[in-house]
């Protein structure tokens, strides 16, 4: 998995941006980390937009990676509790899809 970490401050996303969005100074540098991670937190969508909704109910989850400061939200593909240890399945329709180790 990709992480973008900024040089100049503790700021790191899984997205990529032009400049530090914390800090507004610092250029952000790839980095590859591993994606296993643990639950920080979750809530179960049952009523899901349209466009999500044949996923329904799902669960998505914001996930503490172990290999960096970022934090990624994800779906999960069962049910979990809060420091639960979890890994990357597989990306779907360019989501983040994980399951409990």
């Amino acid at each position: 998995m990709k992480v973008y970490q900024c040089d100049s401050c503790e700021y790191a996303s899984v997205s990529n941006k032009y400049r530090c969005p914390s800090c507004g100074t610092g250029q952000l540098h790839e980095q590859e980390v591993s994606s296993k991670g643990s639950v920080y937190s979750y809530t179960d969508i049952h009523i899901a937009p349209a466009e999500f909704a044949h996923l329904a109910p799902y669960i998505v989850a914001l996930i503490q990676l172990d290999d960096a400061r970022a934090k990624v939200t994800v779906r999960m593909n069962a049910e979990v509790s809060i420091g639960d240890i979890v890994e990357l399945d597989h990306v779907e329709n360019g989501a983040y899809v994980y399951r409990k180790c």
